[in-house]
């Protein structure tokens, strides 16, 4: 359309030109032609807010929902395990802890920092669509950074002993466990850009054998704390989302 708008002011300015030799008193008509040109220049702005404020995360995430659905399709490439086409059989969106075995995939979108760009959120489990309480094991949280769709937490493997949940507040829980003797929780909210986390407080239990029963100690990132304090201030984040995710499964 932009190049019908070029074509358009061309035979404008031609069409002045003329007029000017023929009748030099009309050059103030050849002046309304760089109105359309200016109108030309805000195109661009409002297809860039536009694009900021209403794309669809459908159409946005849809790549790496691609590279997930062919993986369902594929039994998880089950068929390949052992050969030298395995591992690159998995789209390059994919981390490593979920492909460990077959499992039913699921995704929601959530718009988690309010502001207005929804994040992906990549989960798994059984039978979910059957169960009304379905709370799923999250894989990957996807974020868009005004031109590419990007992980929120690129240095992260979330499978079993790390993993994330999402409250309300914009709080990102991430929460892991090194042994049975340690264990740690971090809150984030995503920063002003719009994908880069952002850490808002931390947490770790930390235990040992005294007279072989187990000892924890509590801290609050590097003060130690109480077990009563340790726990009210980790429910204190944990404000649950109002309206919950809405899963979707991966076909």
């Amino acid at each position: 359309m932009r190049a019908e708008r070029g074509q358009t002011d061309s035979s404008q300015k031609a069409s002045g030109s003329e007029n000017q030799q023929e009748s030099p008193t009309e050059p103030e008509d050849q002046q309304e032609s760089p109105t359309e040109s200016e109108d030309q220049q805000e195109k661009p702005s409002e297809s860039t807010d536009q694009q900021k404020g209403t794309t669809d995360p459908a159409e946005l995430y849809g790549h790496v929902l691609a590279q997930y659905g062919d993986m369902v399709q594929n039994h998880f490439y089950s068929d390949l395990q052992g050969s030298d086409a395995y591992e690159s059989s998995f789209g390059e969106e994919i981390g490593m802890e979920i492909r460990t075995h077959e499992q039913e995939i699921y995704y929601a979108f959530y718009d988690i920092d309010g502001n207005g760009t929804m994040e992906l959120i990549i989960a798994g489990g059984e039978n979910g669509v059957s169960n009304p309480a379905f709370a799923p094991w999250n894989y990957d949280l996807y974020g868009f950074d005004g031109t590419n769709v990007v992980s929120v937490f690129p240095d992260m493997e979330f499978g079993y002993r790390t993993n994330f949940s999402l409250y309300g507040n914009g709080i990102i829980e991430v929460f892991y466990s090194g042994s049975a003797a340690e264990t740690g929780i971090d809150f984030y909210r995503i920063g002003n850009d719009g994908f880069t986390p952002e850490l808002v407080d931390s947490f770790s239990a930390v235990g040992h054998l005294e007279e072989e029963e187990p000892v924890f100690s509590y801290f609050q990132k590097k003060d130690e704390i109480t077990e009563e304090a340790y726990s009210a201030a980790i429910q204190s984040y944990e404000v649950p989302l109002n309206p919950g995710l809405d899963w979707i499964q991966i076909q």
